[in-house]
């Protein structure tokens, strides 16, 4: 522990009491649970010279202090940026390092993974395991959130924070509050909604259920006995359909076979596991009898797999096995893009007919991985919209569902905390982070179910029920097996049909089972057809006007498609009843 001498200033400072709003906050970098409740400050603007701080949000639950916070341009939040958090953990301005009129008590310098914590007038290094930090997303971005355990002791002897109230204070080339100004929050006690955990259960038996987990340096075969025994608990526990496992340099897809015939053993047949490229293994309960090669560089560490359904299952399943380049920088940043390039490039071929890859339209198809987004965000943009950055190699953007709309970035939350983080390492300096992805096509396949282990955070009772032990999860690898279980749906039309975003449907959900159908251009609305997931028609009219109310309330609840065809063409919608 290294200490460091400070010194303390008076200044004379206006404060302002904010009252803590306790709120149910996901830790995923999404923001959409930040509600208007959350006790929140506006600096002043265009003050700052590398980046201008814009505002911070401030909340907390029984457990962690919340905060969020927004800049007015990108940046790699541990990496490259002079940007500080102070906070005055027991809002006495005399103790800890004095900083804009408040005594802080814990520091931490993002761009240098610094974090200290002062306690009796010593001032130490501490890691963001010492105080339970996670920020997100782990990309560049304009906007984070972070999270602080409020019961963390940093030295085992001194809680972090010992008053109800702290004060909370940014810096850079500017600060946020303003010189003259302190922002104080007094923590609110009062309970929020439970986290209601999620069970590793099916919702549906037909579910596909798809597994992507990294083993970090061949795991499967490690000569360490309790790592592969505590790769055999999960993966049991789990009773993946499809796994897509990363970094089995070593592993071979024969390796991978023998352990899953002995973990999880099938009825009258074999696991199938195909590596066809340096590190990547994709194993599944079902036939793969087609793979390609869609990796530009020499890494090699992208293959696209057709999965054979059974036949009671409308589709095939494509599953595109990715571990993209590690580590920050531009090289790796460069590396990355072109490998997301491709990707969107293979996806094309997909959508094509003709191409060198053809497959029905509404054909399900993921990316799964350990995608290694750690670096710029336009390689997240890329593969959810298709916004392919070397054009002259990989050709004009696309956008790549077969709606001609974007992917759905799968947020799988752990099963018993509210953070959707997949990677940690206790004692890094780099604090936990989302690296792993699900990345999908919402034609053809819904999301029935979606989750992270971490065994840890588990009780004890809960871990009996799943045959798990609680350092499973923190011996097998640094990255955390993310789980999701997949509907596969008939979805009709052809690759003809296309996304005409003019085409409204409101209320969707819809509860009463009437809703409408308007264009928003004023096309005439020529048929509509409405078919359930099996593809069986169950309704169909003519129109010859721009807007149609249609009752539904003869028939179940559940997932419909509903196809309007316009005097310009037509298109594929989801209706939710």
């Amino acid at each position: 522990m290294k200490q460091v001498l400070m010194t303390f200033s008076a200044l004379i400072f206006s404060f302002g009491m904010i009252f803590g709003q306790a709120l149910p906050i996901g830790l995923d970098g999404k923001f959409n649970d930040w509600t208007s409740d959350a006790a929140s400050y506006t600096d002043t603007q265009n003050d700052g010279t590398d980046f201008d701080l814009l505002s911070f949000k401030v909340a907390n639950d029984s457990n962690y202090l919340f905060i969020q916070f927004a800049l007015d341009r990108e940046i790699q939040l541990n990496y490259g940026n002079n940007l500080v958090l102070e906070i005055d953990c027991d809002n006495n301005a005399s103790t800890g390092y004095s900083v804009n009129g408040i005594g802080a008590d814990l520091g931490i310098a993002f761009g240098t993974k610094i974090f200290y914590f002062d306690s009796s007038s010593v001032t130490i290094e501490v890691s963001p395991y010492d105080i339970g930090f996670v920020a997100l997303p782990t990309t560049t971005s304009d906007t984070f959130e972070i999270a602080i355990n409020r019961h963390a002791i940093p030295d085992d002897l001194h809680p972090l924070f010992t008053s109800n109230t702290i004060k909370i204070c940014f810096k850079s080339d500017d600060y946020m509050p303003d010189t003259g100004t302190t922002f104080s929050y007094t923590f609110d006690d009062t309970s929020v909604e439970n986290y209601e955990y999620i069970n590793f259960d099916k919702n549906n038996e037909s579910d596909i259920r798809l597994m992507t987990y990294n083993t970090l340096y061949d795991g499967l075969i490690s000569s360490d006995n309790q790592r592969v025994s505590a790769f055999q608990h999960i993966i049991t526990a789990v009773n993946p359909d499809i796994i897509t496992f990363n970094e089995c340099w070593n592993t071979t897809q024969y390796d991978a076979k023998t352990l899953l015939n002995s973990w999880i053993p099938l009825t009258g047949t074999e696991w199938t596991c195909i590596k066809n490229d340096e590190g990547n293994i994709t194993c599944s309960k079902f036939n793969i009898p087609d793979y390609y090669d869609i990796d530009p560089t020499y890494i090699n560490r992208v293959t696209a797999n057709i999965v054979d359904l059974p036949a009671s299952y409308p589709r095939d399943f494509l599953v595109i096995n990715a571990h993209l380049k590690a580590k920050g920088g531009s090289s790796n940043d460069a590396v990355r893009q072109e490998e997301a390039d491709a990707i969107i490039n293979f996806i094309r071929d997909v959508k094509t007919s003709g191409g060198g890859i053809t497959l029905p339209y509404g054909t399900p198809f993921v990316i799964s991985g350990d995608l290694n987004f750690v670096g710029l965000s336009q390689q997240l943009t890329t593969l959810l919209t298709g916004d392919i950055q070397d054009n002259y190699t990989y050709g004009e953007n696309i956008a790549p569902d077969w709606d001609n709309t974007s992917l759905n970035d799968i947020i799988s939350f752990h099963t018993d905390i509210r953070t959707a983080t997949t990677w940690t390492e206790e004692g890094n300096d780099y604090w936990p982070g989302r690296f792993d992805y699900t990345i999908a096509s919402d034609i053809g396949a819904t999301v029935s179910k979606t989750f992270t282990i971490c065994t840890h955070e588990m009780s004890a009772e809960r871990l009996s029920q799943y045959g798990l032990n609680a350092d499973d999860t923190d011996i097998a690898s640094d990255h955390l097996p993310k789980i999701t279980d997949f509907i596969i749906e008939d979805v009709p039309g052809d690759v003809s049909d296309i996304q005409n975003s003019n085409i409204l449907i409101y209320p969707n959900p819809s509860a009463d089972k009437n809703f409408w159908v308007k264009s928003l251009n004023h096309e005439i609305l020529k048929e509509i057809k409405i078919t359930n997931l099996s593809g069986k028609l169950i309704f169909s009219l003519r129109g010859n006007n721009d807007i149609i109310k249609i009752n539904l309330s003869k028939f179940s609840s559940g997932l419909y498609f509903i196809k309007v065809k316009t005097s310009e063409g037509s298109t594929v919608l989801k209706l939710f009843l």
